[in-house]
C-alpha cells in the first residue's frame, strides 16, 4: 500500500477501485490516531490509537485486509 504524506499526517488509498482510505493523524501526547473510511464515505467503519506511525499504518492495513475487499 502507497501512503502519502498529508499535512502532518499521512493518508492511503486502498486499490482495487478504492475500496478504502486510510488516514493516521499524530496526536498531542506523542501517540498516533487510526482511520478507516468506506470508498466515498465520511465516517469511520473502523479507528484506533497506536503508540508509533508505524504500527498505526500496519494496524489500519490490517483492518483493510481482513476486510476482503482487498
Amino acid at each position: 500500500m502507497n501512503w502519502k504524506k498529508d499535512g502532518t499526517g499521512f493518508v492511503c488509498v486502498v486499490p482495487p477501485a478504492a475500496a478504502f482510505t486510510l488516514r493516521v493523524k499524530p496526536k498531542g501526547d506523542g501517540r498516533w490516531t487510526w482511520e478507516v473510511y468506506p470508498r466515498g464515505r465520511d465516517h469511520t467503519v473502523a479507528s484506533g490509537v497506536a503508540g508509533a506511525v508505524g504500527a498505526a499504518k500496519a494496524t489500519s492495513e490490517n483492518f483493510a485486509r481482513r476486510s476482503g475487499l482487498v
